[in-house]
């Protein structure tokens, strides 16, 4: 393991165990995203360099109270 993995251990074991699983889901949305991207960009190289723009205002007024 290297220091950077030890470091990163120690903190999240200091944590209160709730926070332990936040920070596990955390990373299990990494590792999914990861995964994600990376079928994403098999399919078509393209898709890993363009940005997806977001213009629905209708949703947008639907979500300003959350």
């Amino acid at each position: 393991m290297t220091h950077f993995i030890q470091e990163i251990a120690a903190k999240i074991s200091a944590l209160p165990e709730p926070m332990q699983q936040e920070v596990f889901a955390f990373i299990e949305l990494m590792h999914l995203k990861a995964a994600h991207q990376t079928l994403l960009t098999q399919h078509d190289p393209a898709l890993s360099e363009q940005v997806i723009e977001w213009n629905h205002p209708k949703e947008d007024e639907a979500w300003v109270t959350y």
